[in-house]
């Protein structure tokens, strides 16, 4: 039986107390799969380690509510993207007035600024659990997976990116921004887990403690130059579509 089929039933003897439990005990497998993923990698977690760890004493609830592993998935995504997009909009609206929506920083910022700031929020495992899937092939990414899962706003904003890489070949545009993507979600999941944080950096004698700000900047930053770097001559003599 479908779960609107019981939500909608007639006959059931808790017509107005078994869709809110549905739906809590949906949102509870949610939000401890998104944990589990994001602290142990995909890997690692099995449906059923999900259900008991949701105390769920239905080893098929993963299958029940969402269809499988996928559902799940995309379920997750879907729920963290709507105040994340509404976010970029923000930002897209503010560095309207500012002009920083010319560029290819800021429209990186727009971008990725909602997901660094939800990185910081102790309720949320979203962006570890986006950090889990850098070594996965590209369609197997929530990211890009069924569409624009960045939201309308976060599509919107990646092809504007796109648009200015004029001095990039066409077949890398894209190449380049899911690299930098899939690296920024990588280093914003793993701030609290590197020597960059912390007073000793992984260097003798470079010191200093890094706020989450400057790191977050010194990321973008990066990520803007990576993304607009001038072809070198071995790029320009490979093979390959112009």
């Amino acid at each position: 039986m479908s779960q609107q089929t019981v939500t909608e039933s007639t006959n059931t003897a808790e017509p107005l107390t078994w869709a809110p439990r549905s739906h809590d005990a949906r949102l509870r497998l949610l939000l401890t799969a998104e944990r589990l993923y994001a602290e142990h990698g995909l890997e690692a977690v099995s449906l059923r380690q999900i259900c008991r760890a949701a105390g769920n004493g239905n080893n098929n609830a993963v299958q029940y509510h969402f269809g499988g592993e996928r559902g799940l998935l995309a379920a997750i995504v879907a729920h963290r993207v709507p105040p994340l997009d509404q976010r970029r909009a923000e930002l897209l609206a503010t560095g309207r007035t500012h002009g920083r929506d010319q560029t290819v920083r800021g429209l990186f910022d727009v971008l990725m600024r909602p997901l660094a700031e939800e990185a910081r929020r102790p309720d949320s495992y979203y962006v570890g659990f986006l950090g889990r899937f850098g070594a996965h092939p590209l369609e197997d990414h929530p990211w890009w997976a069924g569409g624009r899962p960045a939201g309308e706003v976060g599509h919107e904003v990646s092809l504007a990116i796109l648009d200015l890489l004029a001095e990039v070949p066409r077949p890398l545009r894209a190449l380049r921004l899911s690299h930098m993507v899939r690296l920024c979600l990588a280093a914003l999941a793993g701030y609290d887990r590197i020597p960059a944080g912390k007073p000793d950096g992984p260097y003798p004698g470079t010191g200093g403690e890094i706020s989450y700000e400057l790191y977050v900047t010194d990321l973008f930053d990066m990520a803007a130059a990576a993304l607009t770097a001038p072809l070198s001559a071995e790029s320009h003599a490979g093979p390959g579509p112009d």
